[in-house]
């Protein structure tokens, strides 16, 4: 809207400027003696040139083909040369700008002749301009302003696309920044819930399993519970710091520069160590000889590490068998365990005790969305028998 409103105050003041000269251009033929009947011609065609060149911008075309009649006007009433030949450069200045160099071509040669018809008129009728310097004239004005139009235009052009350039590097910019920090925050909402949720989320289970052995009104109960209880709001409380940090299904699995690597399967007999000194039974059978993409394998331990948690937290200590195989297509996990036996030691976690240990919808589905990452499947259910099992597949080569 700045940029209109100054070319149409631009397109005003050249206006103003030609009607003075035209007013100007009157009284110095007045002085002269010159005929009143062709002054006022010369000067109604000089008027309307200077008013035509006040649409300049708008209308370019136009206004030069009004600019030529109106100096082929002023030239063939004149007693002596006058400016007509100005506001046609002007105009064919401002028509340059905004063209090809065909277009400026055709359109000079176009305003020339019909100014150059209004000489030819003047001469023959009486007039003081003598064709040949008239023509000069012409020429070298329309040359000059197509010529500078063109510049201009080229000018601006290569401006433009400098400008487009910049603000496009700028908006790349801000979108890559934005996507490290959304990279961050997607991090720190990973680790979160995989690593502090899963060592919370045994301490309650440890807390709940002993206070469950005892009696009631014990002495060590009461600590127990209050471990209990500040497990659980301290999951609710990362569930909803969780939500705040991680888009709806964005996860993702990566080494961050200066945190170290992220665990992989090779730390999952480590893995299981630990659950095994919390009371749950676990085997792992592990049948994957060649190194695997770092990727799949970040991957592929915190699918492990969360359906173990989720054995803890809703069989509680049973029997687990972790299965890890490779083939020439890629990577099978299983994790599968018994049913839970009606026994106080080994019974899962309920009530208030399981309240607030839940995933939140970033268990479950959080593994899913890693699958689904790499193209793979994933199965979850119950299994005949009694238990629960967890398949999911890995595959190795590119996604088509």
């Amino acid at each position: 809207m700045k940029r209109t409103l100054l070319g149409r105050a631009g397109d005003l003041t050249v206006a103003g400027v030609f009607a003075v000269l035209a007013i100007a251009d009157v009284v110095l033929a007045n002085r002269h003696g010159g005929s009143p009947p062709r002054t006022a011609t010369v000067f109604a065609g000089l008027l309307v040139t200077a008013v035509a060149l006040s649409w300049r911008s708008a209308l370019p075309k136009t206004v030069l083909g009004v600019t030529a009649v109106g100096g082929a006007v002023a030239a063939a009433a004149a007693d002596r040369p006058v400016i007509g030949p100005l506001p046609v450069a002007v105009a064919l200045y401002t028509l340059a700008t905004v063209s090809t160099w065909r277009t400026v071509a055709t359109a000079a040669s176009a305003a020339s002749a019909c100014y150059f018809a209004g000489v030819l008129a003047g001469h023959a009728t009486g007039g003081d301009a003598s064709p040949g310097p008239a023509a000069a004239q012409v020429l070298a004005l329309l040359v000059i302003g197509g010529t500078l139009g063109l510049y201009v235009g080229q000018r601006q052009q290569v401006m433009a696309v400098l400008t487009e350039r910049a603000e496009h590097l700028q908006r790349e910019r801000q979108l890559l920044t934005a996507q490290a920090i959304l990279a961050e925050r997607v991090w720190i909402a990973q680790e979160l819930h995989d690593v502090i949720g899963h060592h919370v989320s045994l301490l309650v289970v440890q807390a709940g399993a002993v206070r469950s052995t005892l009696p009631a009104d014990h002495p060590t109960g009461g600590v127990l519970d209050s471990m209990i209880e500040g497990g659980r709001e301290a999951m609710t409380e990362m569930r909803r710091l969780v939500d705040v940090l991680r888009p709806v299904a964005q996860a993702t699995d990566h080494d961050v520069p200066g945190r170290g690597p992220a665990p992989d399967l090779t730390d999952l007999t480590g893995l299981c160590r630990r659950l095994r000194t919390t009371g749950l039974p676990v085997d792992l059978d592990f049948q994957v000889s060649v190194p695997l993409p770092r990727a799949h394998s970040v991957t592929a331990y915190r699918i492990v590490q969360e359906a173990l948690t989720n054995v803890l937290k809703h069989a509680g200590h049973v029997p687990t068998r972790v299965q890890i195989r490779r083939d020439a297509t890629g990577l099978e996990l299983r994790v599968t365990n018994s049913a839970a036996p009606p026994s106080a030691t080994t019974a899962p976690l309920t009530g208030p005790q399981l309240h607030g240990l839940g995933s939140g919808g970033h268990g479950l589905a959080g593994m899913r969305h890693r699958v689904d990452l790499f193209g793979g499947e994933l199965f979850a259910g119950p299994v005949p028998g009694g238990g629960y099992a967890l398949r999911a597949t890995l595959p190795l080569q590119e996604r088509p």
